[in-house]
């Protein structure tokens, strides 16, 4: 799958190039077709509220939101169509990202947050959920494994 990064944000440094080979190592994981496209864009904190509040109805701050536009009835796409299908977005707040560092192990950074950030955002996007225990033990599990993975992958 083509991820695309976008960084709308300029409050936080972040290596966008590490944070693109990542992505699409994950992102390959759910999805190899190269005529899907995932984009991956990081706003900051005044940006994500207003989409919190406009689509959650939720008047503050978050570190991650996802949108899925793929479908279980997605139909095939056709060899002659050469531009991408956008699967889904991935809003990612690295200034709440950020705080998050602060409450975690010692050998936790802002990168891991964010790759965490985007595993659960594609977890999302193919129907993962956490709204009860069940879900949330299985959603966590399958965040660790790809997590434990990419960090073996990159030395992370």
């Amino acid at each position: 799958m083509k991820v695309e990064i976008i960084n709308n944000q300029k409050k936080v440094e972040l290596d966008l190039d590490l944070i693109k080979r990542v992505s699409e190592y994950i992102s390959n994981k759910f999805d190899k077709d190269k005529k899907k496209q995932l984009n991956i864009i990081f706003l900051d904190s005044n940006d994500i509220r207003e989409l919190n509040k406009k689509y959650r109805n939720v008047d503050r701050e978050t570190d991650v939101l996802s949108f899925s536009y793929a479908s279980d009835d997605e139909p095939v796409i056709p060899e002659e169509i050469s531009c991408p299908v956008t699967v889904g977005e991935i809003f990612i707040c690295p200034e709440v990202a950020y705080s998050n560092v602060a409450v975690q192990s010692s050998d936790w950074n802002l990168l891991l947050e964010i790759i965490m950030l985007i595993i659960h955002g594609i977890l999302h996007i193919y129907n993962y959920d956490h709204e009860n225990e069940e879900d949330r033990i299985t959603m966590e599990a399958i965040q660790n494994s790809i997590l434990s993975d990419v960090r073996s992958a990159f030395g992370l």
